[in-house]
C-alpha cells in the first residue's frame, strides 16, 4: 500500500469555524469537510461547489477537526482526531489513547461515509456477488418517415459482460421491427429478435472453454424459434489495451421450428462452429467491433449458417456514443420461396454502463 508523503500528512488543529481546511501550494485554501486523503487524491465536500477532488500533489497541508478512520500503512484502521508535532502525528482516540507515529506510516484517511463506503467496495472485490462486475450497452435506433413514403424502424440491442476470475458470463440481444403504409397491403416489413448467453472458463492464460444458448425469431422468414445449444473450446492470440482477438471452434445443437400453410416444419440437426471476435480502438475515439460465425450442417451435408455483426462508435459523451452497425443472417436453406440473405443496417445511440471500475 503507498504511503502519504510527509508534507502530504501535515494536520494541524480544527480551525475555529469547525470546517476542515486543505492548503495548496500556491497559497489557496479550501474549507469544507474532509472526506477522504490517500497517496493520490484530497476530497473535500464543500457548500458552494459540492465535492471537489484535488491532486495531492498540490496539498501542503490539512486540518481536519473531526475523527477520522486513519489507515495504516500495516494495514490496521484507528478512528482518531490527528494532531501534529514537528515531526510526528499524534492520533488522538475516542478513549484518549494516543498514538504517535511518522507521517509516512499513514496510508490514507476518511471520514465514516467514506470508509463504509471503501469497506463495501473491498468486499465487492474480494466475494463479488452475481450483480457485481457488468459492462455493457444498450443502443437505440428510431427512424421515420412521411409524406409519399410513410415508413418507420425500430432497432434496440444490448449487451453485457461480467469477469469474476476464470469465469466470463456474457449476454446479448437485438431486435428490428419496421412497418410501412405506403402501398397495400400496410403493416410490417421487417420483424427479428435475437438473444444469446454465453459462459465461460478460463483455462490456461489465452485458452478457454464456453458453452453458449442462443435464440432466434424472424417473422419474414418464417422462423418461429431456432434453439441453439452449444460449446467448444476458444483463443485469444491478440489482447491489448487497444482491443484483442478471439477465435472459437466447437459444436452445436439446433433445432428450427418454421410455420407453413401445411403445418409447422421442425429441423434438428447437429453442425460445426467457427466463430471469430475482434474489437479494435483507433485514434482514442473510434470504436471498432466484428463478430462471425460459420455453422456448417453435419446432419444435412452442403447446408449451413452464417452470421455477421459489426459496428462502430464515437463518444459524444462519457457514457453516450454515436454507432452504425451492419447485422447479416445467411440461410443457406430456407424454406421455399424465402430468400437465404438478410441484411439490416442501423444507426443510433449507445449508452454504456461499466461497473468494473473502482
Amino acid at each position: 500500500m503507498k504511503t502519504l508523503p510527509a508534507i502530504f500528512v501535515l494536520v494541524a488543529a480544527t480551525c475555529a469555524s469547525g470546517a476542515d481546511v486543505v492548503m495548496l501550494a500556491n497559497g489557496d485554501r479550501v474549507s469544507g469537510r474532509l472526506v477522504s486523503a490517500d497517496a493520490k487524491t484530497v476530497v473535500v465536500r464543500t457548500d458552494y461547489a459540492g465535492e471537489l477532488k484535488i491532486d495531492r500533489k498540490a496539498v501542503v497541508e490539512i486540518r481536519a477537526g473531526e475523527a477520522m478512520y486513519v489507515t495504516l500503512a500495516e494495514g490496521a484502521v484507528i478512528v482518531s482526531k490527528v494532531e501534529t508535532t514537528e515531526r510526528a502525528v499524534r492520533l488522538v482516540q475516542p478513549d484518549g489513547l494516543v498514538k504517535t507515529v511518522e507521517p509516512a506510516e499513514i496510508a490514507a484517511m476518511r471520514n465514516e461515509a467514506a470508509q463504509r463506503a471503501f469497506e463495501r467496495e473491498e468486499e465487492r472485490w474480494k466475494h463479488p456477488r452475481l450483480s457485481d462486475f457488468w459492462r455493457g450497452s444498450m443502443t437505440f435506433s428510431v427512424a421515420n418517415t412521411s409524406g409519399n413514403a410513410k415508413t418507420s424502424t425500430l432497432s434496440t440491442a444490448a449487451n453485457a459482460v461480467r469477469e469474476a476470475g476464470k469465469n466470463v458470463l456474457a449476454l446479448n440481444f437485438s431486435q428490428i421491427y419496421a412497418t410501412q403504409s405506403t402501398t397495400e397491403p400496410f403493416g410490417a416489413t421487417a420483424n427479428r429478435i435475437s438473444g444469446s448467453i454465453r459462459a465461460d472458463r478460463r483455462a490456461n492464460g489465452r485458452l478457454f472453454l464456453y458453452g453458449i444458448n442462443a435464440y432466434d425469431y424472424d417473422r419474414f422468414l418464417s422462423l418461429d424459434l431456432r434453439s441453439v445449444f452449444g460449446g467448444g473450446l476458444g483463443y485469444k492470440p491478440w489482447v491489448s489495451r487497444r482491443g484483442s482477438l478471439e477465435l472459437s471452434g466447437g459444436g452445436n445443437w439446433n433445432r428450427e421450428k418454421f410455420s407453413r400453410e401445411e403445418g409447422p416444419l421442425v429441423r434438428n440437426s447437429g453442425e460445426v462452429a467457427a466463430g471469430q471476435e475482434l474489437t479494435l480502438q483507433l485514434l482514442s475515439r473510434l470504436k471498432l467491433f466484428e463478430r462471425a460465425g460459420f455453422f456448417p450442417n453435419l446432419t444435412n451435408r452442403g447446408e449451413y449458417r452464417f452470421n455477421f455483426d459489426a459496428n462502430a462508435a464515437v463518444p459524444v459523451m462519457k457514457w453516450l456514443e454515436w454507432t452504425v452497425g451492419v447485422n447479416d443472417r445467411y440461410l443457406s436453406n430456407p424454406l421455399p420461396g424465402k430468400r437465404k440473405n438478410d441484411i439490416a443496417i442501423t444507426m443510433g445511440v449507445r449508452v454504456s454502463f461499466d461497473q468494473t471500475q473502482r
